[in-house]
């Protein structure tokens, strides 16, 4: 090894060596002996020599000599120097005075040896690429601010420096717009405060009629969906003083252009009036609006419960950083949005804006030119559950915060009755291809209603140029992580609600059950709400209520809920069994633990390889490393409204329905269409094993490029009527705009593949002539791709579901929300060694023998789970083998399964029969026996019957009267059933 050193004042040499007994170590330079002195120095056993000063006389040949009774082992090398200088500015920043909206891009090089590294600072704050405002290229040498404000106004400071000095320079940056100073005048705090005010009146006014518009009587799912989504939970107060903020700024921008001679049409094109307000206008709107804090930071202080168990909202998982991956907070980016004024107004708000030259095409085009189809080849590997559990997923980590209106904040039209671009509507026009548009039932309006999403305020944290407030973001409603919030919510409010607190055994709650006493979810009873369809308009009932307020959005997708709730139940009711002397909490968060990491292994052994391939997996995901609190798990922007929708290719346009000989029930399977919010015919029509059948035993879509998403999903959406259709793949485009989401080309830039110039670029990606020719027909460039349109049209990763740039972007989320999630399930110290065997059992398979209501058999093993370190033979049900005949299903008595016991707490005193707490036990132990058949009441640990009665002093007589528990349930489930169905 030969080494040079850059010149220093001392030079440290390790060596790393074992052996027995311990090796003497022993230095030599240029063969004579090294011993200490002020020059050299050694460590306690002489493996690190220290160089002091190290000059030019110190140049020569060192060897490293180790020995023992055993024999010895030498190492020499060359140590040199070279020479050094210090950093040398060559290129320094100027000072700019731009525009409002106008990019700036300072520029900084310099000289040195070794060569220096160039940081940045903004009135004396370092700043770093993290910062979504600003972006360094060239090795940090260029620093672009892509949307200047008055707030970055300053002085810019280039620093290079090395291991001998460092060299600065500075530019100061002018934001500047002519009559600035009769703008700053006219705005006096008391017309802040009298704009803010109309601003908040148009918000709420907009906020209540809208609800106000759907107590007429719904009559299709179309209308339902309208209403659910204004029914969702959200941090309404963060959402609403966002807009309340951004409809201030319109309305001071009506102030100027009525009340002042103010150019506005001489404006840069990327301008918003964000841009020009001086930052103490900015302060004083924010303050007024509310929009200045974020959202309730737990302190974290019991250490006890969050160092065992995760909370509901996702804080105190990560104690660096307590907002990564927590419910209610923004999205994060992977690359900056690209919002037309540069703040908040989406992709396509004006019509004939060109990007790379070309007008954005009408979504409704793309979906009716590219993306729709009629015909669809079924999967030769991969059943119906593959989406289903896509799904599943999606609805465990993210759902976007919806609009908090339908109705325009300025002028009060309502966004069915407008194709106007006004906040918050965002509709897609119909282009004259529409066949709705040539069709007997010709809709009054000629556009798709879209609401953008809701807005939020932030975390509160700010950067060092943007003090105040950034972009437009999007806020998640879920917690980021993979920890069954979907079935357990992400607030305390929602989790608190959906447990069963009457016998405080841990249990979640339920109203009816099923033929086989398994119960449904209970009923959604506080919503004035009701999932009723048109036909059964006479007899509506609730929508069921789960962790996620979209379980009732489609039957397969419920039945998949119902499938969990009994599974923690399960799981819930042999704890009470095993541990009796733990209380409803303990068995609850032990229980939610377990059904969590589940959901994990199911997701990343299972599933994911799946969506990714062999090759895409191991490279994209690779073997688990342990936690990192450094990795963000927030999902990204580009994830959620974009990539992650992949799952839309592979939907087939009916849900499959089998009986226990896996052939159609009576009732026929169902259309897509006919599936939505209509949990009546989960409980009319064989409950959930058929759907659950139909997902494993038969095939999913294939996601072909020239079979994109089936009209199920383009044309009849939520609707059974043609003019109130809702089109996916327009509304999957509109969001990404709305999102501010860059380009498909960008995305790969940003994956590191290649990018595409020219049309015959994309032909390594995009094989298929067709598909590329409707591409270049509809955008006219290929920096103007949509990045879910790109990344469905790419041709698919070896064995995989989704091409490179989605799987791209797919591999570095999952892989964040891995590394990232300090309760992961084979994080040290989440579960004992022998918990996490137990764990490495799950299967998909093996929750569908244990919870559904008469599923016996599933998929035969057939294949190995290679991504354990120890290997598991699996019964895969997300694998499809055609139709196979009976034989080819495995009864469910052989399934491995999770052995509960691993979580006997048999260290503790009061699991054994010898102590005073045995009584209590015994007792426990036969309440959890008796949980599902009879109904009783617990009296100080005594059971009491139904009717029994027993005084507790001369004075005091208690009588059992059992309330609206198990036994009830069933007999109030006949009746409903004979009601509804006679």
């Amino acid at each position: 090894m030969n080494c040079t050193i850059i010149y220093s004042d001392f030079v440290l040499i390790r060596v790393d060596l074992s052996g027995k007994p311990q090796p003497l170590i022993s230095w030599y330079f240029n063969g004579d002996q090294i011993i200490p002195t002020r020059k050299y120095s050694f460590n306690d056993d002489s493996s690190i020599l220290t160089i002091y000063p190290y000059q030019q006389s110190d140049i020569g040949k060192y060897t490293c000599l180790a020995s023992n009774k055993n024999g010895q082992v030498q190492h020499s090398f060359d140590l040199g120097i070279i020479n050094s200088s210090t950093p040398l500015i060559i290129d320094s920043p100027l000072s700019k005075t731009v525009s409002p909206g106008q990019l700036v891009t300072f520029v900084c090089r310099a000289s040195g040896q070794p060569p220096p590294k160039i940081t940045w600072m903004f009135e004396g704050n370092q700043l770093d690429s993290s910062d979504p405002h600003i972006t360094l290229t060239q090795f940090d040498t260029e620093l672009t601010i892509r949307h200047a404000t008055r707030e970055d106004e300053g002085i810019y400071i280039c620093r290079a420096s090395n291991a001998i000095g460092s060299a600065m320079a500075e530019a100061t940056l002018k934001v500047h717009l002519p009559q600035q100073e009769v703008l700053d005048q006219s705005l006096t705090k008391d017309l802040l405060r009298t704009i803010v005010q109309q601003a908040r009146h148009n918000v709420d006014r907009a906020i209540n009629e809208s609800k106000a518009s759907f107590h007429h009587e719904i009559t299709s799912p179309w209308e339902f969906m309208k209403q659910f989504k204004f029914n969702i939970p959200q941090n309404v107060e963060l959402t609403k003083a966002r807009e309340i903020y951004e409809q201030s700024l319109l309305l001071v921008q009506e102030h100027v252009r009525n009340g002042l001679n103010f150019p506005i049409n001489e404006l840069p094109t990327n301008f918003s009036f964000e841009s020009v307000l001086a930052v103490s206008h900015i302060q004083t709107i924010m303050e007024l609006s509310g929009c200045v804090t974020g959202p309730f930071r737990n302190p974290c202080t019991d250490m006890c419960l969050y160092s065992k168990y995760r909370s509901y909202d996702g804080q105190c998982n990560n104690m660096e950083h307590p907002f990564w991956g927590v419910a209610q907070t923004p999205f994060r980016r992977n690359l900056p949005p690209i919002y037309e004024n540069g703040f908040n107004t989406p992709v396509g708000w004006d019509p004939e804006k060109l990007y790379f030259g070309f007008k954005k095409p009408n979504p409704r085009s793309v979906s009716l030119k590219l993306i729709s189809t009629e015909t669809i080849t079924p999967h030769h590997g991969y059943t119906a559950m593959m989406k289903q559990w896509g799904q599943f997923v999606a609805h465990d980590i993210e759902q976007t915060a919806p609009g908090l209106a339908r109705q325009t904040y300025m002028k009060g039209a309502i966004c069915n009755k407008t194709c106007e671009n006004l906040d918050p509507c965002y509709n897609v026009p119909m282009p004259p291809e529409d066949p709705r548009l040539h069709s007997e039932h010709k809709p009054k309006i000629k556009c798709i209603e879209v609401e953008r999403s809701s807005a939020t305020c932030g975390s509160g944290q700010t950067g060092p140029i943007y003090r105040q407030l950034t972009y437009r973001e999007q806020m998640n409603i879920l917690t980021s992580y993979i920890d069954g919030s979907g079935i357990y919510g992400s607030s305390e409010v929602d989790a608190i609600d959906l447990r069963d607190l009457f016998g405080d055994h841990g249990l979640l709650r339920f109203d009816i059950v099923s033929s086989s006493q398994k119960p449904y979810l209970p009923f959604e009873r506080e919503s004035a709400m009701e999932c009723r369809r048109n036909r059964s308009r006479e007899n509506p009932i609730s929508c069921f209520l789960a962790g996620d307020y979209r379980a009732n959005e489609q039957l397969a997708l419920l039945s998949m809920h119902t499938l969990w709730l009994r599974e923690h139940n399960r799981i819930a009711t042999k704890f009470l069994e095993i541990n009796p002397h733990w209380d409803g909490e303990t068995i609850y968060q032990e229980t939610r633990k377990i059904i969590g990491a589940m959901l994990q292994v199911i997701t990343f052994e299972h599933w994911l390889p799946k969506v990714l391939g062999p090759d895409g997996y191991a490279q994209l995901i690779g073997p688990y490393t342990g936690y990192d609190p450094e990795v963000n798990p927030t999902l990204a922007n580009s994830f959620s409204a974009g990539a992650f929708r992949f799952g839309h290719t592979i939907v087939n346009p009916i849900l499959y329905r089998l009986g226990n000989d896996f052939k159609p029930i009576k009732e026929g399977n169902i259309p897509l269409h006919e599936a939505f919010f209509a949990p009546e015919r989960l409980l009319s029509e064989g409950g959930i094993d058929p759907l659950l059948r139909g997902l494993f035993g038969a095939p999913m879509k294939t996601p072909k490029e020239e079979q994109l998403v089936n009209k199920e999903l383009t044309h009849k959406l939520f609707s059974r009527v043609e003019e109130s259709m809702y089109d996916l793949a327009t509304i999957n485009i509109q969001r990404g705009r709305d999102h501010a989401l860059p380009g498909y080309i960008e995305f790969r830039r940003w994956c590191n593949l290649t990018v595409p110039k020219t049309w015959e670029d994309l032909a390594a990606d995009i094989p298929d002539v067709t598909v590329r020719q409707k591409l270049e027909e509809l955008y006219g460039h290929p920096g103007n791709i949509d990045l879910w349109v790109g990344g469905i049209s790419e041709r698919r990763l070896a064995g995989a579901l989704v091409g490179p740039t989605i799987a791209c972007i797919l591999g570095d989320q999952f892989r964040r929300l891995r590394t990232g999630d300090r309760f992961w399930y084979e994080n040290e110290g989440v579960f004992t060694k022998l918990q996490l065997q137990q764990i490495r059992k799950t299967s998909l398979a093996a929750v569908l023998c244990n919870s559904g209501d008469d599923i016996d058999r599933v998929q035969a093993r057939h294949s190995l789970a290679f991504y354990y370190a120890t290997t598991y033979e699996l019964e895969d049900v997300f694998e499809y083998k055609g139709d196979r005949p009976m034989s080819f299903y495995k009864s469910c008595d052989k399934i491995p399964q999770i052995n509960l016991n691993v979580w006997q707490a048999c260290c503790e005193k009061t699991c054994t029969s010898s102590t005073g707490d045995s009584h209590n036990a015994h007792n426990r132990k036969r309440r959890a026996q008796l949980l599902y058949k009879e109904s009783f009441c617990d009296a100080g640990g005594v059971i009491r019957k139904d009717g029994d009665e027993w005084s507790v002093d001369e004075c005091t007589t208690c009588k059992c009267t059992v309330r609206l528990f198990f036994a009830i349930f069933i007999a109030i489930n006949a009746m409903f059933l004979a009601n509804w169905f006679p």
